[in-house]
């Protein structure tokens, strides 16, 4: 049996507070953290083969499943002793964030429970010579599990299914310390929107300060929030974002997630609301 690590990269976990006084604002958020998984892997699934994020085998699409294999790569650059975790998330996690917006057909995948998680080896398959980094794409429950589903997820977020796997958070993302995502059709306060995913720059440039993220995340949020409401006059929802910290900048995630937040606690959609009462 082939041990191996798991990091799941993860931006709806709980999240350290950047202090932000003002409606329109963002927080400086950590990296994922990694979990452990076990599997027997004689060899490695494909591209567009789906697995279980318990053991690295090919499963049929159509039967229930947990990962998607959307990129298989080799770690290069790397000593022959076995790295340090942050070593490796550096070296594992940047290419999967760069290829989950073109497997799944959309720039919005930030902004939605279909998240990366990347397997490599451990310490036993690193002595072996093992270097493989296999990125996955997978559904996330609101606690950060894997969601078993059918189907392929492959162009899933072409056409009109952003608001299938939309995050949804019940609390404030621009005040609240932690966030925690919640099912949009129940109550929550924040929404994250079409076109909400701002770019800030590469993993390998020095990570901004909240300051100039902010400066580049506020007129691009606001536009993304009003043109999801239809109007730009509402005072009860306004847009906030959530912004990456230095380890998960230098980890591939270098983008700002837009939302609409509204002032209290809501039912429903936001989508097209205009200047109607907040949905109960």
């Amino acid at each position: 049996m082939t041990r191996v690590r798991l990091a799941v990269a993860m931006i709806l976990s709980a999240v350290t507070l950047s202090a932000c006084a003002i409606q329109v604002g963002g927080q400086a958020v950590p990296g994922p953290m990694p979990s452990t998984a076990a599997a027997d892997a004689p060899t490695l699934p494909k591209v567009g083969q789906c697995m279980n994020s318990s053991e690295l085998k090919a499963v049929d699409c159509a039967a229930s499943h947990d990962a998607e294999v959307m990129l298989v790569g080799e770690m290069t650059g790397l000593p022959s002793a076995y790295p340090d975790t942050q070593t490796l998330r550096k070296a594992a996690l940047p290419p999967c964030y760069g290829a989950i917006n073109d497997y799944l057909g959309s720039p919005d995948a930030g902004a939605t429970r279909l998240q990366v998680w990347t397997f490599w080896p451990n310490e036993a398959g690193w002595k072996k010579g093992e270097r493989w980094r296999l990125c996955t794409a997978v559904e996330l429950t609101p606690d950060g599990k894997a969601l078993p589903r059918k189907g392929a997820l492959k162009g899933v977020l072409k056409g009109a299914s952003f608001n299938t796997f939309q995050i949804c958070l019940s609390g404030s993302p621009s005040k609240d310390p932690d966030v925690k995502p919640t099912a949009c059709n129940g109550p929550h306060m924040a929404e994250a929107v079409p076109a909400g995913i701002v770019p800030l720059g590469k993993n390998t440039d020095p990570t901004p300060s909240k300051e100039q993220m902010s400066a580049v995340a506020k007129d691009k949020c606001t536009k993304a929030v009003h043109d999801y409401l239809g109007s730009d006059k509402r005072t009860d929802v306004f847009p906030a974002w959530r912004m990456p910290g230095s380890q998960g900048w230098s980890e591939g995630w270098t983008y700002a997630i837009c939302y609409a937040e509204a002032t209290k606690t809501f039912n429903n959609t936001l989508l097209g609301i205009r200047d109607n009462p907040l949905p109960n």
